[in-house]
């Protein structure tokens, strides 16, 4: 058997039918694991012809996802989650690629992790054997495992587009997993109060609940930690890119966040969403050409370049914004037809907001009476 799908559940049968359906072709078995749902997730998993296991919930998201290991008999494992689906693809192809992969213990495949995002990468595909197990209560990782078989089998763990996963799992109303996941994310920042993800995702939850002023306080203690130990880990940009995401959004990246994005770019040059917020930091103060400058490299990123930056963005933060301020500056530096062009470029983004169309209007009235 060459790919077993490892997936737990508890209440998800919403999202699992599809999430199943998107499975079939690519995958020889499917693997659910119930930590206790009360809705019809089991049955939706047997008439997919999974292979059913059952887990107490014990708080612990690692035991239960190591039990789909223990039931999966494939030699590759594909781990999803059922709030999330495979990208449609050439399965003959995909299956052939794991077939012919022996030099390779795992591979990171491309992730979209909300709707209106642009994806990065996760290990998601690895090389079925008992000493790859996950650990961690929460945001549970399979990464040093992966990492130390690779080693001692003298075999590699590469990028790879196999496959594609885009989740789901913000869309509708989660207040049931808000409600499951902060004392949880809680109880374990107690434990491990140095893991800056908890930081975020707690920031992420009470953002989603409307509690803004929670969020901001939860994305700066993180900040707070990262500065005080030094060093750095890959989850440490999510505190800076998250925050000064929602707040760009929300129109209040000023005060104490311009310095935040000055510090931002520091640590983590290159990534899209802090020369944005770069951009309008100096377009408000009065350099528009400086800003122009970032937005021009921006808007002119190729999808792989963006995954190639290591982080998941607001589509927005790419399209949308980038062009809105690129054409404000533009119309700051008296160059029309260009702002014009870059407000169309918003428009078409997002037909739904007035102002951009005005903003094009205005700049095309200008251009066409010569400034």
């Amino acid at each position: 058997m060459l790919l077993s799908a490892a997936i737990i559940v508890r209440d998800e049968a919403e999202h699992l039918d599809a999430c199943l359906t998107s499975l079939h072709g690519l995958v020889d078995e499917i693997v659910v694991v119930d930590t206790g749902s009360v809705d019809s997730s089991v049955d939706v998993a047997r008439r997919h012809g999974a292979v059913i296991g059952h887990e107490p919930w014990q708080d612990d998201f690692a035991t239960p996802r190591n039990r789909s290991l223990d039931l999966a008999s494939g030699e590759w494992i594909l781990y999803v989650d059922a709030d999330e689906r495979v990208r449609a693809g050439d399965n003959t192809e995909r299956r052939r690629f794991l077939a012919e992969a022996a030099d390779f213990a795992g591979f990171r495949v491309a992730f979209v992790p909300r709707v209106g995002w642009t994806p990065y990468v996760e290990y998601r595909l690895w090389r079925h054997r008992p000493d790859v197990r996950f650990h961690g209560r929460m945001h549970e990782s399979i990464v040093p495992a992966i990492h130390a078989a690779a080693e001692r089998e003298g075999q590699l763990v590469a990028v790879s587009d196999v496959v594609t996963i885009d989740h789901f799992g913000y869309e509708g109303n989660q207040e049931h997993k808000y409600a499951r996941d902060e004392p949880i994310l809680l109880a374990a920042l107690k434990e491990h109060p140095q893991r800056v993800f908890y930081y975020d995702h707690l920031a992420r939850i009470y953002q989603a609940r409307g509690r803004d002023e929670e969020a901001r306080a939860m994305w700066l203690r993180g900040i707070e930690v990262v500065r005080a130990r030094g060093g750095g880990h890959p989850d440490d940009r999510l505190l800076w890119i998250n925050l000064i995401t929602h707040a760009f959004d929300r129109g209040k990246l000023e005060g104490e966040l311009e310095g935040l994005v000055e510090d931002a770019l520091e640590r983590f040059p290159g990534l899209p969403a802090l020369e944005l917020a770069a951009a309008k930091v100096e377009f408000v103060a009065g350099e528009p050409l400086r800003a122009l400058r970032r937005l021009e490299w921006l808007t002119s990123l190729s999808p792989d370049e963006v995954i190639a930056t290591g982080s998941s963005y607001d589509e927005r933060v790419l399209g949308e914004w980038a062009w809105n301020l690129l054409g404000l500056c533009r119309f700051a530096l008296g160059d029309w037809g260009d702002a014009a062009r870059a407000f169309a470029r918003a428009e078409e983004a997002a037909p739904g907001v007035p102002d951009y169309a005005v903003r094009r209007r205005l700049a095309q009235a200008r251009a066409g009476a010569g400034g």
